[in-house]
Parts: structure tokens; sequence; C-alpha cells
């Protein structure tokens, strides 16, 4: 007897209530926003996640969830994040400002000679400066006074019902034996997700594509005392070295998350999970002075072993595999923080599926929901993964090879364009970088924006052909090396952390 069937004694379909009713698993960004969307629709929620005294609670320093570990690492909530909070859930952007939350505008981070004073549509290209902690507190926090139920304890199963063909999802099983039958059951539980494996167990399996990720993430959370210098890149300080990238997000109330990615097998690098290693691989960079003057430790290391993109779907050759249930955040698309968008996906698809769940009645079985959320996850959703994924790739290759001692592969291209495109995603690039109205155009695009594609329209097209003939050829590539840096040495990292190790 599977686990399912176990836990389904005694469950009859009749109980099924008749009221819009939901069970969302899983609280972080993507469930909370569910709920809190579906409550104020007029639906009868219930989060479930072990973690919500945390996420209620959670206190000053940050610690980890079940099946969240990435919450206490360093965080960069793009643009889509302010846009779909500002349309969808304007108090929760406020209560994030009233908390000390800031705001870093396109006047800080676009180069001078693209930003000519600002133009309509700017104040959508933002950057939301806090600490993950703080921003799933507040959002979990406006659940309850929405109407939304709480349970601590963990889903262990699905109720799933045959209905023809297609079966039919009909509540959740929680480890107290509780049966909680409803009409939707969301999937937010994360990368860790249990969903998909007790679909297995049903005999349903998913269509699902992986692309492999090397990256493993070092964190810590500091207080800045002091006058806190000017990020070199407007909303973070990046640094960029041939054996790993250090990153500074500030955050709220005088406080910033320090990043170190690097090869998840480096040798010399795994001494980072040493407080006396990081802070030694950080004083090294002599371009990070000003910041160190002023950064204060507030948290041990934390380390994030390398996890792989994921993308699932929940319909395979057009007709869904099981009604009754949708996926959303890193259940539905996963991706490793390269690009830092999981947070803007998660939101974007909570805010989709609540659209399309108050258009669609699928009690009379119809398919429309399943249907509707796809076609939405195939068009909008897949093209910000695929670009991740490429992200993720290309600096695995340079990780790899710096690790090996061979030459490091280019950066991949910050937009993607169709192959059989007018133009390259490298043309576009350069034309961006002359020109302020492209600019904006592929600006918006990175920043997932664009949600109909105009950066891929024959009007953009034109406009970068006429702009690079305009500008000639590309000044000649130069063989020269580029200067030499001590981080760049894998020799000299050699000599800083052994100590440590």
């Amino acid at each position: 007897m599977s686990l399912v069937e176990a836990r389904l004694d005694g469950y009859r379909p009749s109980m099924r209530p008749q009221r819009r009713t939901a069970a969302v698993i899983g609280g972080s960004v993507a469930g909370s926003a569910t709920a809190l969307l579906l409550a104020r629709a007029g639906w009868q929620v219930t989060l479930v996640d072990p973690g919500l005294p945390v996420l209620l609670e959670p206190g000053d320093t940050p610690s980890s969830r079940p099946g969240a570990p990435h919450t206490v690492q360093a965080h960069g909530f793009g643009s889509r994040t302010g846009f779909e909070l500002r349309s969808r859930l304007p108090d929760v952007w406020g209560d994030l400002l009233a908390a000390g939350s800031h705001t870093v505008g396109l006047d800080r981070m676009a180069p001078p000679q693209l930003y000519d004073g600002g133009r309509s549509g700017d104040a959508d290209i933002i950057a939301l400066q806090t600490r993950r902690h703080l921003f799933d507190h507040v959002l979990a926090s406006a659940t309850g006074p929405a109407g939304v139920r709480h349970r601590a304890t963990p889903a262990v199963a699905l109720l799933v019902a045959q209905d023809g063909p297609v079966p039919r999802v009909e509540g959740v099983v929680l480890a107290d034996g509780h049966h909680l039958p409803v009409e939707v059951v969301v999937d937010a539980a994360g990368r860790r997700s249990p969903v998909t494996g007790w679909l297995h167990d049903q005999g349903i399996d998913q269509p699902e594509r992986t692309d492999r990720s090397i990256a493993r993430y070092y964190s810590r959370h500091y207080r800045v005392e002091g006058e806190q210098p000017a990020p070199n890149v407007g909303f973070a300080e990046i640094h960029g070295f041939a054996c790993h990238v250090q990153l500074l997000f500030p955050g709220d109330r005088d406080t910033a998350v320090i990043a170190l990615a690097a090869h998840d097998r480096d040798p010399v690098l795994k001494a980072l999970r040493h407080p006396p290693a990081f802070d030694a691989l950080l004083a090294a960079n002599r371009d990070f002075a000003a910041w160190c003057q002023v950064l204060r430790p507030t948290s041990d290391v934390y380390c994030l072993g390398a996890f792989d993109n994921r993308s699932r779907s929940l319909v395979r050759d057009g007709r869904p595999l099981v009604r009754g249930l949708h996926q959303v955040g890193d259940s539905l698309a996963m991706t490793n923080p390269t690009r830092g968008r999981g947070v803007s996906m998660g939101l974007m698809a909570a805010g989709r599926l609540t659209d399309v769940l108050l258009a669609h009645d699928e009690r009379d079985g119809h398919d429309d929901r399943s249907l509707a959320f796809e076609e939405w996850r195939v068009r909008s959703l897949l093209p910000h993964y695929r670009e991740c994924a490429t992200t993720d790739t290309v600096a695995a290759a340079q990780l790899q090879a710096a690790l090996e001692g061979r030459p490091v592969p280019g950066n991949a291209p910050d937009v993607q364009l169709p192959e059989d495109h007018p133009i390259t995603a490298q043309q576009l690039d350069r034309a961006a970088g002359l020109d302020p109205d492209l600019f904006r155009i592929a600006v918006r695009a990175e920043v997932m924006l664009d949600d109909e594609r105009h950066v891929e329209s024959a009007e953009v097209a034109a406009r970068v052909l006429e702009v690079l003939a305009e500008a000639g050829d590309p000044p000649a590539a130069t063989n020269a090396p580029p200067p030499a840096r001590e981080l760049d040495d894998r020799a000299f990292l050699a000599r800083l952390l052994p100590p440590y190790s």
C-alpha cells in the first residue's frame, strides 16, 4: 500500500466542500503571495508550512527553515519583484519600505551617457534592497489578517481521486493525520517539494527539464557602521575574479549581505565556509577596502551547495496530467541565483495563477485552468528560465576553465534572441550601449518587464542595425592581457586560504 493509499483510509470524495477553497503548500514568497491574492479574492485558503513560526516571528538574525536553506543567502530583488508587488499587493510593498527596505532607480544603475533625465517607464526599473527573511516575514504576516488559515504541520500526501482518464487532486493529508479537502492545491513547496514524488507514486510522471549547475554560494550577513560607500553597479557591489564572484547587496536598516560564488568542487575555495577564510578573501580585494572599513559581521557563514536549474509542467501533449493541482515558485521553475530572478518569477507565477483561477471554473471537469496556466508558462516564464540556465551554463564553463588553468570564455548575453532573428544578442548588447532608447528596451527585457517580448520585434532589430551602421566597426580587439590581480592567481589563493581549511 502506498503512502497516499494509506492516508486515504476513511476519506471520501463526497466530503469535498462546495466553497471555492485552496490549500497552499509552502509559505515562502510564492506561496504566501498566492494565498494572500486568493484570500483577498474571496477564497477560503489554508497555508501549510512547518516553518510558519519562523516566517511570522523571524527576529533580526536570519535562520533557515525546513526546505528553504537558500533564504539566509544573499538576495537581489529585481524590477519585476517591485512591479508585481506595487500592482497586486501595494500594501505589502508599503510595509516593506516602512520596515526599512530601500529602492534604487535607473538613475543610479545606468551608465551616465545613457541616462538622460528619465523617461516614461523608467520608474518601473528599480531594485529593492532588503534581506530575504524580512521580505518573507512581511509577506507572510499579511496573510493572517486577510483570513488565510495557518497550519504549521507538514503536508505528507495528496488526496487523489480518479476522475475518468485524468485524476483529480482533492486536497492534502497533513502529518497529524488531518485530511484537508479543497478545490485546488497549490504546490509552492520549493526546490525540495515532495509533490513530484507523490505524483510519481500515483503513476503520474511530470515533464521536467534540468540544466546542471556547479556554483556553490557562501553568504554572510553584516551591519553597516558608518557611511556606506556607493555600490559600484548602483544596486550592488560586484567583483568578478577568475575563480569566484564577490557580490554585496545592501539591505534594510543599515545591513548588507555578501555572497561569494565559486565552483562547487574547488578544493581551495571550499575553505570559505570558515569565517576567517571568508574575511581573508574580502580583505585581499583592494577595490573593496572602503566597504571592509564599515562592515561588522552579524552571522556565521552560510553555505549553499550547487543545485540544478529545473523547470516542470503538469501538461503533456496538450492534456493535463492531473486536475486541481498547480505549481508556483521553485516547484514550477527553479533557477540558480546567478541571474537573481527566483523571487520575481515566483511572484509572476502567483499572480498569473490567481488570474487563471478567477477566470476559469474547473469544477465541471473542464481543463481550462491547467491549459491557460501552461500557455502562460511556455510563453512568458520559460524564456526567463532559459536565459537563467544559459547564463549558469556559461558561468559554470568559466569557473571550470579557471579551475583547470584554461582560457576563460566570455559572458552569456543578457538577453537571448531566437536563432533565426535578424540580429544577434551581441549586436543588441553593443547597440544598447550606444543608444538610450535601445538601452531601455534591452534593460526592460533583462529585468523581466517585457512580457510581449518587444525586444524581439522587427522594429527593434531595424533600429539596432541602424545604430550599428552609424557607429561603424567596433574598436579592434587588443591582445594585451588584462592587468594582473592577485585574486585571479590560484597560487595566491592557495597561500591565502589553506590555514583555514
